[in-house]
């Protein structure tokens, strides 16, 4: 996994066990965060999440071993999945596969202080901080939902809710009242809380998984999915309010804020396209009317590298994935898709020789869709043979 995005006025890289923070004019790195190959040596220990009061789910699913064998004397390699900063850039988390752990942060202008170390009850999937910054919600790849306290840094996790699938984004409105997750099985959800047993609404709609989540307004997401759609929504009372056609699944999606107010830039990663990333500009124009007024498409080479994730400014687009089995790192011009010009000599070597990167193979994708199978083809056929053979015995 190689995670980037970019969080003004930086430019944040994760992968292997380090995160660089780069300047994203000149691309020097001028601050990273190095895990050690053993989390346990920096207080990684074994504890129990607690469920919220009255939540379900708390008796519905056994505590996985994963989460009692943190300190086990079983070697694996520690790997950074997710990484995020709180709103006021003040915390920044990150969770880790391998020693599965949510590691917290206190961001200062030269080095991250470390406050805690929590174990993960499995590999997570999406990390989300609330509004205040006072706690993080990261789901996993078996769509549960916890919520780790950003003020009592030591306290056990709680988990919050949990669909059955893989949750792969997650939002919390503004206020706090609403947890918003999607997941493989077309869903987006919109759960009630601090009383998570208590679903207010469904987004529903979407034919493939739901890739990606972003707050527009108060009241308003948009959605991207591998059904090929953009769409956005009144989550308040699951109405969708536009549905916008894709050229291609959507396996990522990143949202800016423009001017004028409530005009947007969505930028989405495609799946397996000759474009690779697909840039359009999104505005409100009544309370409930939202629609696409351009689009851009940007190849970025598509086809002779294997991209995985990609991160947006005012100017450029900055592109990480595999060529050759190696992590590689592109700079595009957002304005017309060609390579972006100006950057210094020599500056993907200091990076990738920072990140010490060996083999790197993406994430499969093609897992992330439905599975289709036909048994009742086979079983007609078989059931028109024997007949056919039943006849030939009556005959003879």
């Amino acid at each position: 996994m190689a995670t980037i995005f970019f969080a003004e006025p930086e430019l944040v890289i994760g992968h292997g066990r380090k995160v660089l923070f780069l300047n994203p004019g000149d691309l020097q790195i001028f601050k990273e965060i190095e895990l050690p190959p053993d989390l346990t040596t920096c207080g990684l220990k074994t504890v129990e999440p607690v469920p919220a009061p009255g939540h379900p789910a708390s008796s519905s699913k056994q505590q996985p071993a994963a989460l009692k064998e943190a300190t086990g004397s079983v070697k694996v390699e520690v790997s950074i999945q997710n990484v995020t900063y709180s709103p006021d850039r003040q915390l920044l988390a990150l969770t880790t596969a391998g020693q599965k752990a949510v590691l917290l942060y206190k961001s200062r202008p030269e080095n991250a202080q470390l406050l805690s170390i929590r174990p993960l009850a499995r590999a997570s999937s999406a990390l989300r901080f609330c509004s205040d910054g006072s706690s993080v919600l990261v789901t996993d790849k078996t769509g549960d939902c916890y919520q780790y306290d950003c003020v009592e840094v030591d306290a056990s996790p709680r988990l919050l809710l949990g669909h059955l699938s893989i949750v792969y984004d997650v939002l919390w409105s503004e206020d706090q009242q609403y947890i918003i997750t999607c997941d493989r099985d077309d869903k987006i959800r919109v759960t009630n809380y601090p009383a998570t047993f208590d679903i207010h609404s469904y987004c529903l709609g979407h034919k493939e998984f739901v890739s990606g989540l972003a707050m527009l307004t108060e009241q308003h997401i948009i959605s991207a999915s591998g059904d090929k759609t953009l769409r956005v929504w009144n989550y308040t009372c699951g109405k969708e309010l536009l549905l916008h056609e894709l050229p291609a699944p959507a396996v990522r999606m990143l949202v800016r804020q423009l001017e004028p107010e409530k005009t947007y830039e969505v930028a989405v990663l495609f799946y397996d396209y000759v474009d690779a990333i697909g840039v359009y500009r999104l505005e409100q124009t009544t309370t409930e009317s939202w629609s696409i007024t351009s689009t851009q498409l940007v190849r970025a080479e598509a086809g002779t590298w294997n991209i995985c994730n990609f991160a947006l400014t005012d100017d450029r687009i900055y592109v990480t994935g595999a060529e050759n089995e190696r992590l590689t790192l592109r700079v595009y011009d957002s304005r017309n898709g060609e390579r972006a010009s100006g950057l210094p000599e020599g500056w993907l070597k200091m990076v990738l020789d920072n990140l010490d990167v060996a083999a790197f193979m993406p994430e499969d994708l093609s897992v992330w869709f439905k599975k289709r199978f036909d048994n009742v083809s086979d079983y007609l056929e078989r059931k028109k043979r024997r007949i056919e053979e039943q006849k030939q015995q009556k005959c003879g």
